[in-house]
Protein backbone atom coordinates (compact mmCIF):
# COMPACT_ATOMS: atom_id res chain seq x y z
CA UNK A 1 0.00 0.00 0.00
CA UNK A 2 2.72 2.46 0.96
CA UNK A 3 4.74 1.55 -2.12
CA UNK A 4 1.77 2.21 -4.41
CA UNK A 5 1.04 5.50 -2.66
CA UNK A 6 4.67 6.47 -3.22
CA UNK A 7 4.29 5.66 -6.92
CA UNK A 8 1.26 7.97 -6.99
CA UNK A 9 3.18 10.76 -5.25
CA UNK A 10 6.32 10.66 -7.43
CA UNK A 11 4.67 11.90 -10.68
CA UNK A 12 3.04 14.78 -8.80
CA UNK A 13 6.38 15.83 -7.37
CA UNK A 14 7.80 15.54 -10.89
CA UNK A 15 5.09 17.85 -12.25
CA UNK A 16 5.85 20.41 -9.56
CA UNK A 17 9.57 20.24 -10.33
CA UNK A 18 8.91 20.42 -14.08
CA UNK A 19 7.25 23.79 -13.60
CA UNK A 20 10.37 25.09 -11.86
CA UNK A 21 12.52 27.72 -13.51
CA UNK A 22 15.69 25.82 -12.65
CA UNK A 23 16.83 23.74 -15.64
CA UNK A 24 18.18 20.86 -13.50
CA UNK A 25 14.96 20.70 -11.47
CA UNK A 26 12.95 20.73 -14.69
CA UNK A 27 14.89 17.74 -16.08
CA UNK A 28 14.54 15.91 -12.75
CA UNK A 29 10.81 16.66 -12.82
CA UNK A 30 10.41 15.21 -16.29
CA UNK A 31 12.32 12.07 -15.30
CA UNK A 32 10.32 11.68 -12.08
CA UNK A 33 7.07 12.12 -14.00
CA UNK A 34 7.97 9.53 -16.63
CA UNK A 35 9.43 6.91 -14.28
CA UNK A 36 6.82 7.51 -11.58
CA UNK A 37 3.98 7.09 -14.06
CA UNK A 38 5.57 3.92 -15.47
CA UNK A 39 6.03 2.50 -11.95
CA UNK A 40 2.44 3.39 -11.05
CA UNK A 41 1.02 1.73 -14.16
CA UNK A 42 3.17 -1.37 -13.60
CA UNK A 43 2.12 -1.67 -9.95
CA UNK A 44 -1.57 -1.21 -10.80
CA UNK A 45 -1.35 -3.95 -13.43
CA UNK A 46 0.40 -6.23 -10.91
CA UNK A 47 -2.29 -5.54 -8.29
CA UNK A 48 -5.09 -6.27 -10.77
CA UNK A 49 -3.45 -9.51 -11.94
CA UNK A 50 -2.80 -10.75 -8.40
CA UNK A 51 -6.35 -10.08 -7.25
CA UNK A 52 -7.93 -11.41 -10.45
CA UNK A 53 -6.15 -14.74 -10.04
CA UNK A 54 -6.80 -15.06 -6.29
CA UNK A 55 -9.50 -17.75 -6.59
CA UNK A 56 -7.29 -19.80 -8.92
CA UNK A 57 -4.38 -19.58 -6.49
CA UNK A 58 -6.59 -20.56 -3.56
CA UNK A 59 -7.77 -23.68 -5.37
CA UNK A 60 -4.23 -24.56 -6.51
CA UNK A 61 -2.93 -24.18 -2.95
CA UNK A 62 -5.76 -26.33 -1.59
CA UNK A 63 -4.93 -29.15 -4.02
CA UNK A 64 -1.21 -28.95 -3.16
CA UNK A 65 -2.00 -28.91 0.58
CA UNK A 66 -4.22 -31.99 0.33
CA UNK A 67 -1.59 -33.82 -1.74
CA UNK A 68 1.13 -33.10 0.80
CA UNK A 69 -1.12 -34.24 3.65
CA UNK A 70 -1.77 -37.53 1.84
CA UNK A 71 1.94 -38.02 1.23
CA UNK A 72 2.58 -37.33 4.91
CA UNK A 73 -0.04 -39.91 5.91
CA UNK A 74 1.70 -42.39 3.60
CA UNK A 75 5.08 -42.05 5.32
CA UNK A 76 3.42 -42.50 8.72
CA UNK A 77 1.73 -45.74 7.62
CA UNK A 78 3.32 -49.17 7.38
CA UNK A 79 3.04 -49.04 3.58
CA UNK A 80 5.85 -46.58 3.05
CA UNK A 81 6.60 -46.09 -0.62
CA UNK A 82 8.17 -42.64 -0.71
CA UNK A 83 11.27 -41.23 0.89
CA UNK A 84 10.47 -39.67 4.24
CA UNK A 85 13.09 -36.98 3.84
CA UNK A 86 11.62 -35.91 0.49
CA UNK A 87 8.14 -35.59 1.96
CA UNK A 88 9.39 -33.70 5.00
CA UNK A 89 11.40 -31.36 2.74
CA UNK A 90 8.32 -30.72 0.59
CA UNK A 91 6.17 -30.04 3.66
CA UNK A 92 8.82 -27.70 5.05
CA UNK A 93 8.91 -25.84 1.73
CA UNK A 94 5.10 -25.60 1.80
CA UNK A 95 5.13 -24.25 5.37
CA UNK A 96 7.75 -21.64 4.39
CA UNK A 97 5.60 -20.57 1.44
CA UNK A 98 2.58 -20.26 3.75
CA UNK A 99 4.64 -18.18 6.17
CA UNK A 100 5.91 -15.90 3.39
CA UNK A 101 2.45 -15.39 1.93
CA UNK A 102 0.94 -14.58 5.32
CA UNK A 103 3.85 -12.25 6.20
CA UNK A 104 3.77 -10.26 2.96
CA UNK A 105 -0.03 -9.98 3.01
CA UNK A 106 0.25 -8.24 6.41
CA UNK A 107 3.16 -5.97 5.41
CA UNK A 108 2.02 -2.38 4.76
CA UNK A 109 4.42 -1.99 1.85
CA UNK A 110 3.31 -5.09 -0.08
CA UNK A 111 -0.19 -6.03 1.12
CA UNK A 112 -1.89 -4.84 -2.07
CA UNK A 113 0.35 -7.20 -4.07
CA UNK A 114 -0.39 -10.19 -1.80
CA UNK A 115 -4.13 -10.65 -1.26
CA UNK A 116 -5.21 -11.48 2.27
CA UNK A 117 -7.91 -13.68 0.71
CA UNK A 118 -5.21 -16.12 -0.41
CA UNK A 119 -3.24 -15.93 2.85
CA UNK A 120 -6.34 -16.63 4.92
CA UNK A 121 -7.01 -19.83 2.97
CA UNK A 122 -3.53 -21.28 3.52
CA UNK A 123 -2.83 -23.73 6.34
CA UNK A 124 0.40 -25.00 7.81
CA UNK A 125 1.00 -28.74 7.71
CA UNK A 126 2.08 -29.72 11.22
CA UNK A 127 5.05 -32.05 11.54
CA UNK A 128 5.06 -34.03 14.76
CA UNK A 129 8.27 -34.72 16.69
CA UNK A 130 8.45 -38.33 15.47
CA UNK A 131 8.98 -37.42 11.85
CA UNK A 132 11.41 -34.62 12.69
CA UNK A 133 13.51 -36.97 14.81
CA UNK A 134 13.68 -39.50 11.97
CA UNK A 135 14.93 -36.86 9.56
Amino acid sequence: MILTCLFILIPFIGIILKRSRNEDAEIAGILMSVFGTAALITSLIAIIVVHATANHNIQKNKIEYEGLCKRYETIKSEYEDVSKSDVIADITAWNMEVYNTKYWSENLFTNWFNPKKIADNLEYIPLDEESEAEE
